[in-house]
């Protein structure tokens, strides 16, 4: 499995982004080919982000649909997927309109999303970051504060649970950290993986205590029932397999708990 894992890494890396087009279905133009348009917002370490070119996305989301094909090819089909680079918000959109085929970008489930959930692949939460000399010591410090978050995405909804909490959507998490570093916010709340991503190359402080327990899926248009059986086809044989520890323990991402 760890030289299937290397090959395809390779193959992952070499995926580049362009400009979303329309696309109603599946594309199968290709005899044997079907190629499966995927929607990313790659900014949002280590699910996915832009490695130092600015070109290819890397990261446990891109290792991970790296491997889908070697769960689902056959002798007659070839999968591809192939990833468009837009804004986390847009995302939902391009997937309930068909112009993409699945959303993967670190999503957590909220039900006022229109769209078709995958089985989970990873564990996480919706916590809180302060810059490292902060006196924020603990959620009830965030009282009245000044608290960035992406937006659309569940963590706006776990800040604005915090009292009195000046809730300041921003849509490009990478920005988010840059305005926490000039002292424009107080803190910001994101996911568990990303806060300790940036704590760790940054110095960030990470509190201690969960705003909100979530995981992370797939997403599709809803109605697409053959999408979603093929991904939690991909998603389950992945679970089961070595290079699922393996991802989870490269990216510093939680797994599923049993």
């Amino acid at each position: 499995m760890k030289k299937l894992l290397k090959g395809l890494m390779v193959a992952a890396l070499a995926m580049t982004l362009c400009a979303c087009s329309s696309s109603d279905d599946t594309d199968s133009s290709d005899s044997g080919v079907v190629t499966i348009t995927v929607a990313v917002s790659p900014d949002y370490a280590p699910y996915e982000s832009l490695d130092t070119d600015g070109e290819t996305i890397v990261g446990f989301d891109a290792d991970m649909v790296a491997l889908f094909p070697s769960y689902i090819n056959t002798d007659e089909t070839t999968y591809e997927f192939k990833w468009y680079n837009m804004s986390f918000e847009n995302i939902v959109t391009q997937v309930q309109n068909g112009q993409a085929d699945i959303g993967v970008s670190g999503f957590t489930y909220d039900e006022d999303r229109k769209v078709a959930w995958s089985e989970p692949y990873l564990g996480t939460a919706q916590v809180a970051v302060v810059a490292a000399d902060s006196d924020i010591d603990s959620v009830d410090d965030l009282k009245g504060k000044t608290i960035a978050a992406q937006s659309g995405a569940t963590g706006e909804d776990a800040a604005k649970s915090i009292e009195d909490a000046n809730v300041v959507s921003v849509s490009n998490v990478q920005e988010i950290f840059t305005s926490l570093t000039s002292g424009q916010y107080d803190a910001v709340v994101v996911d568990s993986g990303v806060a300790q991503n940036y704590a760790d190359a940054q110095g960030f402080k990470v509190l201690d205590e969960v705003l909100l327990d979530e995981k992370n899926y797939i997403i599709a248009k809803e109605g697409n029932d053959e999408m979603i059986e093929l991904v939690n086809t991909c998603i389950e044989k992945f679970l089961a397999s070595d290079d699922y520890q393996e991802l989870c323990e490269k990216w510093g991402l939680s797994p599923l708990e049993d």
